[in-house]
């Protein structure tokens, strides 16, 4: 969850890449943008360039062609819908990670209290009946300013929506005008304020490095090569 322009689909995508690294299949529907809009940043973040040749895109699909699909549908999508596509990428397709990108895509009224709950409800089951993870993106209420980071309290809609889900991740893009004069200061914290199965909660600091569109765990290190 974070703010508009929080940067999170671009941080999915990377994330879903160094999942691709270990091994796991990944399908990514995003209602919010086309496949090709996805690829035209997760090809550098894999590659570490904003300028890959020619010969390394070929090489960046042909290491993602069993690992990496798209469901191609943009705008307002029916919940069932998405469940029904889950069920047959993981049955299927043997996905282990889907990326829905975003809620309000799937249940478009704020008000639907009710949707929101029987939705999340049904994705929390489904991962559950096939053993994979789900990752929903979802919007943080507009508030005074943005200079706070949003919390668990400020999820749009339904309460519902983080007691039911595993984990729970707020991404917060540091205003500019917040930042401090070094070059050390992160561009985006990561904070994980729930994990079910798990003792941890914290945070993570990121650096955004824009010639390559990777987040980096430290200021001032290299970029990774994701792609062999």
């Amino acid at each position: 969850m974070g703010f508009n322009g929080s940067m999170k689909s671009m941080l999915i995508g990377f994330i879903a890449l160094d999942l691709m690294k270990q091994g796991e299949k990944v399908c990514i529907a995003s209602f919010e943008m086309k496949p090709q809009t996805s690829l035209k940043r997760m090809v550098p973040q894999g590659i570490g360039s904003v300028n890959p040749t020619d010969t390394y895109i070929e090489r960046f699909f042909d290491w993602a062609k069993n690992s990496l699909w798209f469901y191609d549908q943009q705008g307002t999508v029916k919940p069932d819908r998405v469940i029904a596509v889950i069920y047959y990428c993981a049955e299927q397709l043997g996905i282990t990670q889907f990326v829905i990108d975003s809620l309000m895509k799937c249940i478009p009224d704020e008000d639907d209290m009710n949707g929101q709950k029987r939705f999340v409800d049904q994705l929390c089951a489904a991962a559950q009946d096939l053993n994979i993870h789900i990752h929903l993106i979802h919007h943080s209420r507009k508030k005074e300013n943005e200079k706070t980071r949003p919390g668990k309290q400020d999820a749009k809609g339904s309460g519902s929506i983080v007691d039911q889900t595993d984990n729970f991740f707020v991404v917060f893009k540091i205003p500019e005008d917040m930042k401090k004069q070094e070059e050390t200061q992160p561009d985006l914290m990561l904070y994980c304020d729930k994990q079910r199965n798990g003792e941890w909660n914290g945070s993570v600091a990121l650096w955004f490095e824009p010639n390559s569109l990777q987040y980096l765990e430290r200021h001032g290190a290299p970029v990774m090569r994701i792609v062999p």
